[in-house]
């Protein structure tokens, strides 16, 4: 069987599906733009395609898609973005493969921050609490607040998240929007600080074109659960994992992580989340874990995610459970084992780079024992090409 994947180039959850697809059998080509990225510079890519961005060009991303399909006979196509993942699925019956996804407007509704946070409440999951953007109180405001446009948020500075001024988050309801030319290839999700920042970022998502979302920040555990469902949601494949240390910290993903025993209480509430939204194939459900030890549900993934290679690892491999089913396969029921360790290096030394727990020295030299043992992302010894393209572009960038 073969298996196309299409991405902009450097998603690590695009990795890890490759690498995984080729350990249960199947034929994996890579579809992105000009340049090495992640994926295609695997040693398990058999293919690789040059496939415009799906937010540039969505006319002549299906055409290299298609184009694809028709030389190559993939049986799957996979997006490994939310771009490529709305543009696939709305544009499916033109793409000449499977698209392994339930019907549009069940793609939509899943991953549209507002109508997910109502369908997770209908079923008993507590989500943060959403303000209203005009409603927010203004005579706290402090006029040396920065501006959340110029914040990266991969260097978000930790004392944000202990201002005076409450933190809130920012989201689009959704992150990308193919359908519309022009469109950013993602609207990230921004915790800023207080109210004026949040509005300044409100208007930013708006110029962008998204439709935004505020939402009460809640610091806590970050926590996931993945599984992959069939019709009529039985999940066949699942795993849950707790994060130890994130980046950008208090507000980021996991950079370290470990697989833990699935608690019923949140799979059962998953499962009927995933039957109301009608899903089909592999979500990824993040929570986080506050003080009070009751789980909010932050986000659904509806695609690859960065720690993906963790539930491989652990004996979930989820991508190919979903590829499996997609073409109308039987899949015996799989769970992760407990017990196994993941780590974004690179994500895991900028954040010991930041927070310098301990000492910088001290935190650094943590960070890379806990590497040995850990399953990684990236860095694969037996597939080493990605780690290097990634340096090679880190390289570049520093020198641009």
């Amino acid at each position: 069987m073969r298996a196309l994947i299409v991405e902009t180039g450097f998603s690590r959850g695009a990795l890890a599906a490759v690498r995984a697809l080729a350990a249960a059998g199947w034929e994996v080509g890579v579809g992105a733009p000009a340049g090495a990225g992640l994926a295609s510079s695997s040693r398990y890519r058999r293919r690789r395609h040059l496939v415009p961005a799906a937010h540039e060009d969505r006319d002549a991303f299906l055409a290299a898609v298609r184009r694809a399909v028709r030389d190559h006979g993939y049986d799957v196509v996979f997006g490994a973005g939310e771009a490529e993942v709305l543009a696939l699925s709305l544009l499916r019956d033109e793409v000449g493969a499977i698209v392994p996804h339930a019907g549009h407007r069940q793609v939509v509704r899943a991953i549209d921050k507002q109508e997910l946070s109502e369908a997770a409440e209908s079923v008993g999951i507590l989500t943060a609490r959403a303000l209203d953007p005009s409603t927010l109180a203004s005579s706290t405001l402090d006029p040396s607040a920065p501006d959340p446009s110029a914040l990266d948020p991969s260097a978000l500075d930790p004392s944000a998240l202990a201002s005076e001024r409450p933190p809130l988050v920012v989201k689009s309801r959704l992150h990308a929007h193919p359908e519309r030319p022009g469109a950013p290839p993602r609207i990230d999700t921004l915790v800023v600080p207080g109210p004026e920042a949040a509005r300044r970022r409100v208007d930013e998502v708006r110029r962008l074109g998204g439709e935004p979302r505020v939402e009460e920040f809640h610091e806590g555990r970050l926590m996931a659960y993945a599984a992959v469902t069939a019709v009529g949601g039985r999940v066949v494949c699942d795993c849950m994992q707790v994060a130890s240390r994130i980046w950008p910290p208090g507000a980021g993903a996991s950079c370290r992580a470990e697989t833990v025993r699935v608690d019923p209480a949140i799979s059962g509430r998953a499962a009927r989340l995933l039957a109301a939204l009608g899903w089909f194939g592999l979500a990824q459900l993040q929570f986080v874990v506050p003080e009070d030890g009751r789980p909010r549900l932050i986000d659904l993934n509806g695609r690859f995610y960065g720690s993906m290679a963790l539930a491989t690892a652990a004996g979930a491999n989820l991508p190919a459970a979903w590829a499996a089913l997609a073409v109308g396969h039987d899949v015996p029921p799989t769970r992760a084992r407990p017990g196994v360790r993941y780590q974004w290096l690179e994500g895991d030394l900028r954040r010991a780079a930041v927070e310098r727990r301990r000492g910088l020295l001290l935190d650094l030299a943590g960070t890379l024992r806990f590497a040995a043992g850990a399953v990684h992302s990236t860095l694969s010894l037996r597939d080493p090409a990605p780690a290097l393209a990634r340096i090679r572009a880190m390289a570049a960038a520093r020198g641009r």
